[in-house]
């Protein structure tokens, strides 16, 4: 839920059962989280988030996918996923000829709910919008229904595409465009790089590993409308 209240209790509770190691997706992009982990001696690796400490981190190219999609709904911006897509927002506008206008940047969580205020907030604007990039699946099932109530087609009205991909059990139509995530890999790394941590001897540097996005084009994003 992208609270750090919630978080620190549970992060507590893995330490009083004397975890070998953690994985750590921090709700914000701060030391607090992993400061806590590391001072109790415990191995952390952290996901999906860059943080200032000296620790392993597994994510993906947050900029490089959002610079494939482009025109910002964004998340907090305490998370450094959010920081990274605006700014591959702001370089795939640049090298198009066109001014980034951050005045088209909206922040708030990563939840359905943010998801349809801040599409609201965005359509109300004049001249209307004629694209949305929403910067993850939570916020882009939110502005899917706002354009629904709003009876905006996407995308005959509003072309919509998003970070990450959606699950297959969830039936949207039109099926998005999206810049999806390789979380299975980014799992199945982490868990690598922490059972190396938990392993006598260990002692090389932190380790940052990027991991590249799929662009995934579907029926939601076409020409503006004319």
């Amino acid at each position: 839920d992208e609270s750090e209240i919630k978080q620190d209790q549970y992060v507590r509770v893995l330490l009083q059962k004397q975890v070998d190691g953690v994985l750590l997706v921090p709700a914000r992009s701060t030391a607090t989280s992993v400061d806590f982990v590391q001072t109790h001696g415990v191995p952390v690796v952290v996901l999906d988030r860059q943080v200032p400490n000296a620790v392993d981190v597994v994510r993906c190219d947050s900029e490089g996918g959002a610079y494939a999609l482009i025109k910002v709904l964004s998340g907090s911006r305490s998370v450094s996923t959010a920081r990274d897509r605006v700014m591959g927002y702001r370089r795939a506008l640049t090298d198009a000829g066109i001014a980034p206008d951050e005045t088209l940047v909206f922040h708030r969580e990563f939840t359905q709910e943010a998801g349809f205020a801040m599409t609201n907030e965005a359509i109300a604007l004049r001249p209307p919008v004629t694209a949305l990039f929403a910067v993850n699946n939570f916020i882009a099932l939110g502005a899917l229904k706002a354009l629904e109530e709003a009876a905006l087609r996407v995308p005959a009205d509003v072309s919509l595409v998003a970070f990450d991909d959606l699950p297959l059990t969830l039936v949207v139509n039109p099926f998005l465009t999206v810049a999806a995530q390789p979380a299975y890999e980014m799992g199945q790394l982490a868990t690598q790089q922490l059972m190396r941590r938990i392993s006598p001897g260990s002692d090389e540097g932190p380790a940052h590993l990027v991991l590249p996005t799929t662009l995934v084009v579907r029926r939601s994003s076409g020409p503006p409308p004319s």
